[in-house]
């Protein structure tokens, strides 16, 4: 079983990495509709942008405090490669599949050498902003570091830091790859949540519908910090 595990999760990382690299090469012939002008989250404030998706009650079922794993591998991030406090700059690189954010290292709790205290670096993870029939949609469920706060975030190493001069990382968790280090509580949205502009879900880690989703979210990032900070 874990020899599955281990080849699903190397499948997920090659993907990932050939949506970062294909992105790149063809990140000109994104369609005009203010994607190709992104590079700063601040961008998002003069556009319309609705969420794609919101966790909802048909995804109750699947997900619970035991579909995580447990507290004893940390719900799926212990394994990261590296721990660590981080200020978001505010920088995205959208691509065609997959999204990088910047950020500056505050503090290392776990990792090697390509990381130190003061240093920039870019993570990366599926989806991100994409056009939609003529409009920009948010594909993730799990907001966007706002530069106003700090995160604990869970990474792994991009195996093309071998070839390239500035480092890159790839998200560990969809669900939990960073959490706010100022220790908040993310509401459940209210009503159809593609009323909601992206742009005034900044206080919002993730977004969900169901109240039951909700809180098994906040507890296990509640865990995580308790664990970490």
């Amino acid at each position: 079983m874990r020899k599955k595990h281990y080849l699903f999760f190397i499948a997920n990382i090659s993907l990932l990495l050939i949506s970062i690299i294909l992105g790149l090469v063809f990140r000109g012939s994104i369609s005009d509709c203010g994607i190709s002008h992104l590079s700063n989250i601040k961008d998002v404030k003069d556009l319309s942008i609705v969420l794609n998706y919101a966790w909802n009650e048909n995804d109750e079922g699947g997900l619970t405090l035991t579909s995580f794993g447990s507290d004893v591998d940390l719900y799926g991030v212990a394994s990261a490669e590296i721990i660590a406090g981080v200020a978001p700059t505010g920088n995205i690189i959208q691509t065609e599949g997959s999204i990088g954010q910047e950020f500056t290292v505050k503090e290392i709790i776990k990792g090697d050498t390509s990381l130190s205290v003061g240093n920039t670096a870019y993570v990366y993870q599926y989806f991100g902003f994409q056009e939609v029939d003529g409009h920009i949609e948010f594909m993730n469920t799990l907001n966007l570091m706002i530069p106003e706060n700090n995160y604990l975030i869970f990474m792994d190493i991009s195996p093309l830091n071998a070839y390239q001069n500035e480092p890159a990382f790839i998200l560990k968790s969809e669900f939990f790859g960073y959490v706010k280090i100022e220790r908040t509580i993310t509401l459940t949205l209210e009503g159809n949540y593609r009323d909601y502009n992206f742009s005034d879900l900044a206080s919002y880690e993730f977004f969900s519908t169901s109240d039951s989703v909700t809180k098994t979210l906040n507890y296990i990032r509640n865990e995580l910090l308790r664990k970490f900070t």
